[in-house]
């Protein structure tokens, strides 16, 4: 019980309140019974004086015949003992209630009539004070006084207390779910006083909080993002130079085969001039190679460096076409273009050209002899349609992975370097453009959206 008191503002504050509000009853009841009799005795006595100093004003005023009704009405008044003496005669008026000394006045003075010359000695004996009848009484009005103080005291106090700690026990409850980092709440004290003033600054406090903590929050998430998004590119690339030297190696090696071969004059390779067109051939896939290589490294290292420029797509087109129509003839592949809309777009123009031109090169070296390549332009969309022809699906999702061929062969002269649609890929996301690669019922269309 004790400690339930301890560990309670509420029952503090009630007890608190309670037993002062006890104590200053039963002070003020006990100076209450202490001095007011005492008054009382002070405020009679002056009384009794005063009537007695108005008896003699009276009785000198008086014929000595009239005095006696004067000093009967007095003593019945004042339930006082009157003698008066003089001329050789004594005569006393009423009696006095036997009883405590201490609450008896007793005085003479001489006094003189109007009709005689005569003095006269004025002997009166009066209760002055009912003090401790007042204190008796006090005494047994005690136990219902005390019940009375009791019960107002506890109900000030639960009042008092209800009003002081709610406010206290709701701003308590409040910050016992701030300590949680919980902010969906509302401190509902609506009081102008120092608690109100609290609790409007906990509201305020926890709003920015939950504000600050939402977009700490964000900036984590965002973080997280950037860093698992680095961590990809560092693998990539890593993969990609891993790849790279590993594609250059094998030209490396066939070159270094055929010179040697050539040096030592074995077999094919002792007539230099026949051998010399192949080993050139290789010298250029590994420079084609080199310089993919150095292309992707420099769009990844600077962006669109160079600045934008508006670039008419159909004319773009137009002129790709024309570049490896002869490859499309060697290939027995039609080239159809529908270009009906003269369509714009802004950024750096031979990127956007290397990217349409490797499309339309995989288009063409990947279809089949007598196939068809649809060229569809329209303001939101290019489509390169190639018929006859189509990537098996587990292909699709890594398509754009630098040096993947769907060609496992890795043949130069159908399969490329690989590095054709990473190429495609990290030119259009650098303009925004979105792009897809998927079969369809004639072949596989690959989709540019600008």
């Amino acid at each position: 019980m004790v400690k339930k008191i301890r560990n309670s503002l509420s029952a503090k504050v009630f007890l608190w309140i309670a037993g002062l509000l006890i104590l200053c009853s039963l002070l003020i009841y006990g100076m209450v019974m202490i001095f007011l009799p005492q008054s009382y005795t002070v405020v009679a006595s002056s009384r009794v004086e005063s009537e007695i100093q108005q008896l003699t004003e009276t009785l000198s005023r008086a014929d000595f015949a009239d005095s006696g009704e004067i000093l009967n009405q007095f003593s019945r008044e004042n339930q006082a003992l009157v003698v008066l003496t003089g001329a050789g005669d004594s005569r006393s008026f009423g009696s006095v209630v036997s009883g405590d000394r201490e609450n008896i006045l007793t005085t003479s003075l001489e006094i003189t009539f109007a009709d005689r010359t005569d003095t006269y000695t004025l002997s009166i004996t009066a209760p002055v004070s009912a003090g401790r009848e007042l204190t008796v009484a006090l005494l047994k009005m005690f136990p219902f006084l005390l019940l009375l103080i009791l019960l107002i005291s506890a109900l000030g106090a639960f009042l008092c207390s209800r009003v002081l700690v709610r406010p206290v026990l709701e701003i308590s409850r409040i910050s016992k779910r701030m300590a949680h980092l919980d902010m969906t709440w509302d401190c509902k004290v609506n009081r102008t006083d120092e608690l109100g003033v609290l609790a409007n600054s906990l509201n305020m406090m926890a709003k920015r909080l939950d504000t600050a903590m939402k977009e700490l929050e964000s900036a984590n998430e965002q973080l997280k993002d950037d860093m698992e998004h680095i961590t990809e590119l560092s693998r990539q690339r890593r993969d990609f130079f891993a790849a790279a030297s590993h594609e250059l190696k094998t030209p490396i090696t066939i070159l270094k085969g055929q010179i040697e071969s050539m040096i030592l004059g074995i077999g094919k390779y002792k007539n230099a001039g026949k051998v010399l067109p192949e080993t050139l051939k290789e010298v250029e896939n590994m420079e084609r190679l080199v310089k993919e290589i150095l292309m992707i490294s420099k769009i990844e290292m600077d962006g669109l460096a160079e600045k934008a420029e508006s670039m008419s797509l159909p004319d773009t087109l137009a002129k790709v076409t024309e570049v490896l129509l002869p490859l499309a003839q060697e290939r027995q592949i039609a080239v159809h273009s529908q270009l009906t809309e003269d369509v714009t777009v802004s950024g750096n123009v031979s990127l956007l050209e290397k990217a349409i031109h490797n499309i339309l090169s995989n288009a063409i070296r990947h279809s089949p002899k007598g196939a068809e390549v649809f060229i569809h332009l329209t303001p939101s969309n290019l489509t390169v349609t190639n018929t006859g022809t189509s990537i098996p699906e587990e292909d699709l999702p890594v398509l754009f992975t630098p040096f993947y061929r769907v060609e496992k062969s890795r043949n130069k002269s159908t399969g490329g370097s690989g590095l054709g649609l990473y190429l495609v890929k990290t030119i259009l996301e650098l303009h925004g453009f979105r792009y897809r690669v998927e079969n369809s019922d004639t072949g596989v269309v690959f989709t540019v959206t600008f």
